[in-house]
């Protein structure tokens, strides 16, 4: 039996054994009264604290609520990073394959380039050998051939005998401009670029119309400029440039013009 059930009962049987209401009953009356007070009272808490009961039950399922979507959120997060890690390991292995099968090729390429050279160092050594036997070079093409091949493996000292002894020996070759320019570059390629410019002044004036004065005219401008004549490299140069539009002797002709222009122009004075 419940509190406010007892109350209930206690104010009846006052009631009833109260009997008439004399003066001396005012006390049982106020007593009553008390206690219909003190029932509202207990009601009134009672429903305050079901509707706290409810709010704190509410609560607890709102927050058991969000605990669960942030399990559920840190599960997801867990797959992804779980996701990324494999991902990045399938992408590390493959990265490290590709840079095995570059590797690998950059080795099959040296050895391939060193093959090469040794097959040109051989090749120039029996040239040279020739050279020294009795048996002279049966003609124009052999001392082409055997001069060529020293310029290519980077024998500037044989290749210029080659040519020399190239264009001594025919002078009319169709050839010859390109020897006398070939020459030229042998002595610009060991750094004698006063004797390269006279190799290149031989080409353009000897053979004025040939497909070499082109190029003869910008090697001679590119060796002035390494003999540190600066003014003449830019006029020669300059020259190659409005002569020959277009040709890929222009274009290196401009590129290095502005090379030499850029340390020609004066520096502005700093304020």
């Amino acid at each position: 039996m419940n509190t406010q059930l007892k109350l209930s009962l206690a104010v009846l049987l006052i009631a009833c054994a109260a009997g008439p209401a004399y003066p001396q009953n005012r006390d049982i009356m106020r007593l009553n009264a008390d206690v219909l007070d003190l029932r509202e009272r207990v009601n009134q808490l009672q429903m305050t604290v079901d509707r706290d009961n409810g709010l704190l039950k509410n609560m607890m399922e709102k927050i058991a609520d969000q605990m669960n979507t942030v399990t559920a959120n840190v599960q997801k997060v867990s797959q992804a990073v779980d996701t990324i890690r494999t991902q990045n390991d399938n992408t590390s292995r493959e990265l490290k394959a590709a840079i095995k099968t570059i590797s690998d090729s950059v080795k099959d390429l040296e050895g391939d380039v060193s093959s090469v050279r040794a097959q040109l160092n051989s090749l120039s050594n029996s040239v040279t050998s020739l050279k020294t036997t009795s048996e002279p070079l049966a003609g124009p093409d052999d001392l082409w051939r055997s001069a060529n091949l020293d310029l290519n493996v980077g024998n500037w000292d044989l290749a210029i005998g080659g040519l020399q002894d190239f264009l001594s020996k025919y002078p009319n070759d169709p050839r010859a401009a390109d020897g006398q320019l070939r020459l030229g570059d042998a002595n610009f390629a060991l750094k004698k670029y006063d004797q390269a410019i006279t190799q290149y002044d031989i080409v353009l004036q000897k053979y004025p119309e040939s497909d070499k004065t082109r190029t003869a005219l910008l090697k001679k401008g590119l060796a002035l400029a390494e003999t540190n004549q600066p003014q003449q490299a830019i006029s020669i140069l300059s020259e190659v440039a409005k002569k020959f539009p277009g040709t890929i002797e222009a274009t290196n002709a401009q590129a290095k013009l502005k090379e030499l222009q850029s340390v020609q122009r004066p520096r502005t004075p700093a304020k």
